[in-house]
């Protein structure tokens, strides 16, 4: 699950960074932007970040 402390949304990098040519990570599946950013979302965002992150991870896991 992607909820830690029961209050704050934690990040879904995997500690495996390797910007693709459309600046997106190739670990967690987020843009730089929203990598460099994540400390100013607002926990809704984060949550909208991570659901879509971990779609496009289960989809190149099969």
């Amino acid at each position: 699950m992607f909820i830690g402390n029961s209050t704050k949304v934690i990040t879904p990098c995997i500690g495996q960074c390797d910007l693709d040519e459309s600046d997106i990570c190739m670990g967690c599946y987020r843009s730089s932007s929203e990598i460099t950013g994540w400390l100013d979302k607002s926990e809704d965002e984060k949550i909208d970040i991570v659901i879509r992150c971990k779609k496009k991870i289960a989809l190149h896991s099969q």
